[in-house]
C-alpha cells in the first residue's frame, strides 16, 4: 500500500488561524464586557428614584415579616359580592359612599407613607395613580392572534414595562408589597366601584374611571393569552389569585352584557380559579369567593 503524505500546515498557515482564535476570544470578551455594563447601568436606572439601592431594599423587603408591614387603618368588613347577574348597582349610600371612602381612606394612608415620599411625585398619590390606570386601560395589549407573531407574544409578557416605565411599575410594587394585608378590601373595593352606577360616580370625590369595556381587555389577557399568563407567573401566588378571581368577575360581567368579544370560556377559568381558591391558604375572605364563583357557576 502506498502511504499517504500527510500535509503539514505552513507556518504562515498557523499563524492565520491562531490570529483567528484569538480575535473571535477578543470579540467574545467585549461583548460580554458590554452586556454586563448594560446590566449595571439598568440597574443604576432603577435606583434612581430612591437614595436605597435596590439590593438593599429587596434584602430589607424580605427580612421584613407580615406583621411588620405598615397596617392601614381600613375597614376589616370583609367585601360584599357583586351582584351575579353583572348589573351595575344600583347608587345607595351605603355602596356609594362606602365604596368612595374605603378607596379615599386607603390613598391619604398612602400619601403619609415614607416608602412613597421617597419618589418624591409631581403631584398627590391619588392623581398619579388615577394617571397610571387610565395609561394602563387605554393602551391594552394584543388579546388576538398573539401566537402568529412572536414578536406579539415578546410584546405582551413585557406589556407593563413597556407603558408605564420602570418608575411607576416599582411604585405598583412597592404599593402591593408594603400594603400587603390591605390588598383584597382594595381589590374588592376598585371592583365595586366599577360595578357602581354612573350618577354615583359623578356625585363622588373620587375621580376614577373603570369601564367594563376596558377593564375586560385586561381581564382576557391575564386568563387568555401566553403574555397575560406568564404575567401571573412571576407574581407570588395571593396576587396571581385575586387577579384571576376578578378576572373571571369581569368575564361574567360582559358575557351578561353581551360584549364578551373574545368568546373567553368562563366554565373553563371558572372551575381553575375553584381550585385555586379551594387550595389557597392566604386568603382571608376564601369562603366568600368561592360562593360567589358557585352562584356564577348556577347561574344561567
Amino acid at each position: 500500500m502506498k502511504k499517504r503524505n500527510r500535509t503539514i500546515p505552513s507556518s504562515s498557515s498557523t499563524k492565520v488561524l491562531i490570529t483567528l482564535v484569538v480575535i473571535a476570544i477578543t470579540l467574545l470578551l467585549l461583548k460580554n464586557s458590554i452586556f454586563d455594563n448594560k446590566k449595571n447601568i439598568m440597574r443604576e436606572g432603577i435606583t434612581t428614584h430612591s437614595s436605597t439601592p435596590l439590593s438593599q431594599r429587596s434584602d430589607q423587603q424580605t427580612k421584613t415579616t407580615s406583621s411588620e408591614l405598615p397596617q392601614p387603618a381600613l375597614p376589616q368588613a370583609p367585601p360584599t359580592p357583586p351582584p351575579v347577574n353583572g348589573a351595575e348597582s344600583s347608587p345607595t349610600k351605603n355602596s356609594c359612599e362606602e365604596v368612595s371612602s374605603d378607596i379615599l381612606h386607603f390613598l391619604t394612608h398612602l400619601e403619609h407613607q415614607q416608602y412613597i415620599k421617597s419618589y418624591a411625585l409631581e403631584e398627590p398619590i391619588q392623581e398619579r395613580l388615577s394617571n397610571i390606570i387610565a395609561k394602563i386601560l387605554n393602551t391594552p395589549p394584543a388579546n388576538e392572534k398573539e401566537t402568529d407573531d412572536l414578536s406579539i407574544i415578546i410584546n405582551n409578557t413585557s406589556h407593563f414595562i413597556r407603558i408605564l416605565g420602570i418608575k411607576d411599575l416599582l411604585l405598583l410594587k412597592d404599593i402591593v408589597t408594603n400594603e400587603q394585608p390591605a390588598m383584597e378590601q382594595q381589590f374588592a373595593s376598585l371592583f365595586a366601584w366599577s360595578t357602581l352606577g354612573e350618577k354615583c360616580r359623578a356625585n363622588s370625590a373620587l375621580k376614577l374611571q373603570l369601564p367594563l369595556s376596558k377593564t375586560y381587555e385586561y381581564a382576557a389577557f391575564f386568563l387568555n393569552t401566553l403574555g397575560g399568563q406568564s404575567y401571573l407567573a412571576r407574581r407570588d401566588s395571593t396576587l396571581r389569585t385575586l387577579l384571576r378571581y376578578y378576572s373571571v368577575l369581569i368575564i361574567h360581567q360582559a358575557i351578561q352584557q353581551s360584549i364578551n368579544r373574545y368568546n373567553i370560556n368562563l366554565p373553563y377559568h371558572l372551575e381553575a380559579v375553584i381550585r385555586d381558591i379551594t387550595n389557597s391558604s392566604s386568603l382571608a375572605n376564601q369562603a366568600l369567593y368561592l360562593d360567589t364563583l358557585q352562584k356564577i357557576k348556577q347561574s344561567p
